[in-house]
């Protein structure tokens, strides 16, 4: 096993489930349907969103692994970079939206 190839895959794949937790939270919150969707795949809106956010981090890890490409100690840290970029990101889009919904700006 290539252990910094993995660490990279599953930094990938954190930013891509970063991405999708905050798309599917603010998408099912607009959107009512999807949201009882989610409600009834596991009971709860929410368990279902971190199911699904488990299944996308680990399909997504696999699949970055699979795929042919070099790792440096540059392209690590740049991808750790992007990884607290995102993560603050993310942190910020969904509390401003909540925010926003709770005081009715949209």
């Amino acid at each position: 096993m290539n252990k910094p190839k993995l660490v990279a895959s599953s930094a990938y794949a954190t930013i891509v489930t970063i991405i999708f937790v905050v798309v599917i939270t603010v998408w099912a919150e607009l959107f009512p349907p999807l949201k009882n969707w989610l409600a009834g795949l596991s009971g709860h809106h929410w368990t279902s969103k971190s199911i699904l956010s488990v299944l996308v981090y680990v399909v997504v890890t696999a699949v970055a692994y699979l795929l042919p490409y070099k790792n440096s100690e540059d392209n690590l840290r740049r991808l750790f970079a992007s990884l607290v970029v995102f993560t603050i990101l993310g942190v910020f889009s969904v509390t401003l939206f909540f925010a926003g919904h709770h005081f009715k700006f949209f």
